[in-house]
């Protein structure tokens, strides 16, 4: 239940009265144009500026109260198994369940069985892995693409790539990137 004088405040007009004058200034020479000086503006605890943080700070704490005998509680399923050829891992809930299958089992190289947490990253690993085409293109042109999503920088080598990782997005020089292809003998 919301009290009548809370009431009255949230369906009265919203008016907000700031201390005079703004540090809003015209620009001197410019007709209409604004300049901001920045400047500390101290209210007391009731005033009207903080009025509409303690009206949702209000709603959400009765909201929480309210809600605190609601807990839900998850529907009890007997144990079951993943049903991934080769993989017998047991789960008591399909959220841990369709956690698993996500990162072990959706994004899985069809020709070396490895598995990968976007289908971006096995995009990738097909590409410089498996396509028999990459090997004599990187020869000729950049074709080592980034690893994060959303950067398009493509480099000659692995190791290029790897400083760009480490530099550019902060990866930790000892993360475990891909190892170098070996030459077949």
């Amino acid at each position: 239940m919301i009290p009548p004088e809370l009431l009255a405040v949230l369906s009265g007009p919203a008016v907000l009265r700031l201390p005079d004058p703004l540090p809003v200034q015209e620009s001197p020479g410019r007709a209409g144009v604004r300049t901001f000086t920045p400047r500390t503006v101290r209210f007391s605890r009731d005033h009207q500026f903080f009025e509409d943080g303690d009206v949702y700070r209000h709603l959400y704490l009765e909201d929480v109260l309210t809600g605190i005998g609601e807990v839900e509680e998850r529907a009890k399923v007997s144990e079951f198994q993943c049903q991934t050829a080769g993989c017998s891992q047991v789960f008591d809930t399909l959220e841990s369940y369709e956690h698993h299958y996500n990162t072990l089992h959706r994004n899985v190289c069809s020709t070396c069985k490895r598995s990968f947490p976007s289908s971006r990253l096995l995009d990738i690993h097909i590409l410089e892995w498996h396509d028999s085409l990459f090997e004599i293109m990187a020869e000729k042109t950049n074709m080592f693409q980034c690893l994060v999503e959303g950067c398009v920088e493509k480099f000659k080598t692995s190791g290029e790539r790897k400083e760009h990782l480490v530099r550019a997005h902060l990866y930790p020089s000892d993360f475990r990137f891909d190892k170098p292809k070996t030459s077949k003998k």
